[in-house]
């Protein structure tokens, strides 16, 4: 008979490797996310210096419009800090005999995991939190932003005198300014739509904001309109027209349609059927809504297979190389098959299988090898006099 007091050290010891083990593996995730991020952040901002560079924006403006990209890409490098941190901490457990000791202390197979997959469920939360509303309220703001800055470049930066183009197939060209911030002699080329090229041509025109929103109001000037199957070219006279800049983003003037990453959960459920994003590709509401509620899936999924590959007691001669390889091989080709399998998902409704299939079946074979290996359960201490078997808690 096992006395209290053996059980009750045995309970103190589990309770201190369980926080010894959630706060080392926490912190190799906080370090590893913000390095992968200051890597993603600078790869980013060089890509957007031109805000400050050639179109003028002030620092602040570039930071946030840089900041505001980066939850768009969270769900993605937050697991793989998981997956680097449970396989770099066991690896290190191993080789410092850390897990043989506790498995020869009665460590279970879960009581091992434990700690792990708490840290796996508050990941999985802040990428859920991440997807339902975090994102797409930061993509919103990125897109005020980018009003805000062609709005600015029209106002303030365009050269007389240059064509300049701040989008692709939309160019613009201004002969000079006045001192009243008047343009004269403005053309805007819009090739955007292929099925409908426009060109806007004033004598005179003005830059007016209300509130978030700007407009180019234009006087005395013509509307060129030609499309693919007519080689005539219409030509529209007038004297004021109005174009809504926010049509930068949108390709469409009135009510503001967004994207689907700009989309919270319940407009991908349910999107507006006026919606032109949603209109040209309805598939892609259905893939982006199905990722955003698979996404918090692989963080369990990355936890089980770090155990599996790593969770179990070995000697110090052994080589785990093999271990890791396999652990990082298999963690990138279940997230590599569930990007793929959203990606078809746009095209072919069966593959919300595979969308949810992947990690879901992950998860429940790197249970079973868990549960089959055991940890610690058949670890005996050989002695002279005998052995101790941990799972009996007694002498043989």
């Amino acid at each position: 008979m096992i006395p209290p007091c053996f059980e009750m050290q045995k309970v103190f010891l589990m309770c201190v490797y369980s926080r010894y083990v959630f706060r080392q593996t926490g912190q190799a995730v906080v370090m590893i996310l913000a390095t992968l991020m200051v890597i993603i952040w600078v790869s980013v901002a060089l890509k957007d210096i031109k805000l400050m560079t050639s179109e003028g924006q002030t620092l602040s403006v570039f930071l946030k419009m840089t900041m505001l990209a980066m939850p768009q890409i969270i769900g993605i490098v937050m697991p793989m800090a998981l997956l680097i941190a449970c396989v770099h901490n066991l690896n290190k457990f191993s080789g410092d005999s850390e897990i043989i000791v506790m498995a020869a202390s009665g460590a279970g197979r879960w009581k091992f995991a434990s700690p792990l997959l708490i840290l796996g469920a508050i990941i999985m939360v802040l990428i859920m939190a991440n997807n339902a509303y975090v994102q797409p309220t930061a993509q919103r703001e990125l897109r005020s932003y980018i009003i805000k800055v062609r709005t600015d470049l029209i106002a303030h930066v365009l050269q007389p005198g240059r064509f300049t183009t701040p989008i692709t197939n939309l160019t613009f060209h201004i002969r000079e300014r006045e001192d009243n911030g008047d343009i004269l002699g403005f053309i805007m080329h819009d090739s955007r739509d292929k099925n409908q090229i426009m060109s806007y041509m004033a004598n005179r025109s003005q830059l007016i904001k209300r509130g978030e929103n700007a407009y180019m109001v234009m006087y005395d000037g013509h509307i060129h309109r030609r499309t693919p199957k007519s080689p005539d070219v219409q030509v529209i006279a007038f004297d004021q027209y109005i174009f809504d800049l926010s049509r930068f983003e949108s390709g469409k003037g009135g009510k503001t349609h967004y994207k689907t990453y700009e989309s919270y959960i319940g407009e991908l459920y349910a999107p507006s059927p006026d919606n032109s994003h949603y209109k040209k590709r309805p598939g892609t509401f259905r893939a982006e809504l199905h990722d955003r509620l698979s996404n918090p899936l692989y963080p369990i999924l990355f936890v089980l297979v770090a155990l599996a590959m790593l969770g179990f007691p070995r000697t110090t001669r052994e080589d785990r190389i093999l271990s890791i390889v396999a652990a990082f091989g298999l963690a990138a080709g279940a997230r590599l098959g569930g990007l793929l399998s959203v990606n078809l998902l746009a095209k072919n409704e069966v593959a919300i299988y595979l969308v949810y299939g992947i990690p879901i079946g992950g998860i429940l074979l790197a249970a079973y090898i868990i549960q089959s290996r055991g940890t610690g359960l058949k670890i005996s201490i050989h002695r002279r006099s005998g052995s101790i078997d941990p799972e009996q808690g007694s002498a043989s």
